[in-house]
């Protein structure tokens, strides 16, 4: 029933989500998953990149609203510096493999079939987002959908981007 509720809320919402400072910022859980062509990434490998991690599922509608702005924001940056990661959660690969073409995703989709990575991110509401500075350190996150080529998320991106890495 809550969740039916929260769901309806977010569709109504449309692109209504924000993102929220992580203060102070923390160290994140550990992800590693295969992507669509069984390929393992693993987060700690990478530092010194900017990582936006996305949880989603094909059913929620605000998750497929908020992924052409994934698209966008991916192809405004153009920087190997920045790396998006969408985490499905708990789907077929081959039914994720059909929307991530249609949708024309240009990022890595990674599946977590046994929810294992979205118990320990503590993932309770799709979309939710989660952007990782060069250091490892979660700096920011979203509950719902976010706006990612609105001028606010770029501006929040870039200044992940600008800061020094060691």
């Amino acid at each position: 029933m809550i969740f039916g509720f929260l769901l309806l809320l977010f569709c109504h919402m449309g692109n209504a989500g924000w993102l929220e400072a992580v203060n102070p910022p923390t160290l994140t859980a550990k992800i590693e998953l295969n992507d669509l062509n069984k390929v393992q990434h693993n987060l700690s490998e990478a530092k010194g990149k900017v990582v936006l991690i996305n949880f989603w599922a094909s059913w929620c509608p605000p998750c497929i609203e908020e992924m052409p702005s994934l698209i966008r924001l991916v192809e405004h940056m153009k920087t190997d510096d920045l790396q998006v990661l969408a985490v499905n959660v708990n789907e077929n690969r081959n039914r994720v493999a059909r929307i991530a073409s249609k949708l024309g995703f240009n990022f890595p989709v990674l599946l977590d079939a046994t929810k294992s990575v979205t118990k320990d991110w503590r993932i309770t509401v799709y979309p939710s987002s989660f952007l990782i500075d060069k250091q490892g350190f979660l700096r920011f996150k979203a509950i719902g959908p976010v706006e990612w080529d609105s001028e606010e998320s770029i501006a929040q991106v870039k200044q992940l981007l600008s800061e020094a890495y060691p």
